[in-house]
């Protein structure tokens, strides 16, 4: 794998902040087309408006969140010191942030056509429940078992080494 070059904290700040204005941007369409279509073309249930509201809580709070994540702080000139974290990285928390986005988005589309569209958001917790699985529990339940003795005096691990440094030949 190509190491990527290391980006500059002005840069990164420019980057996060253009990434925050554009999901916000995608999450005040995609909620603007769904409330018009409602009230114009279909005839929108309580149901719909609830899991509308749900699903724009979502939204809301994921923007909220990336918008902590990248929080920069500025010198007394208004140079970016700290740009935050990056949220263009592919191994950070901001790529899932935006994949919430997105699915959130993608369901308040789908839910123009159903309100079983909605169903999609189950994958929210799905995934976290399946990261935090695989990532920190099971490594964490079938790591090796700490020897008894972990603990040693110098006199025993001296002894030990010794007898690890032992060749038998025939």
């Amino acid at each position: 794998m190509v190491k990527q070059a290391t980006k500059g904290q002005k840069e990164i700040y420019e980057e996060n902040r253009s990434t925050i204005i554009t999901f916000a941007a995608t999450c005040l369409a995609v909620a603007v087309v769904h409330l018009a279509a409602c009230f114009v073309f279909l005839n929108c249930t309580s149901n719909t408006y609830s899991f509308f509201g749900i699903s724009v809580i979502i939204d809301l709070v994921t923007l909220a969140i990336m918008k902590s994540m990248a929080g920069a702080k500025f010198d007394e000139r208004g140079r970016v010191v700290d740009a935050g974290m990056d949220l263009n990285d592919p191994d950070a928390f901001g790529e899932y942030c935006k994949d919430i986005i997105i699915l959130t988005s993608i369901a308040q589309v789908a839910a123009l056509y159903t309100t079983y569209a909605y169903l999609i958001l189950l994958i929210i917790p799905a995934a976290a429940a399946y990261k935090i699985f695989f990532n920190i529990l099971l490594p964490w339940i079938t790591a090796p078992a700490p020897e008894n003795g972990e603990e040693l005096d110098d006199k025993k691990l001296r002894k030990r080494e010794r007898r690890e440094k032992i060749v038998y030949r025939r």
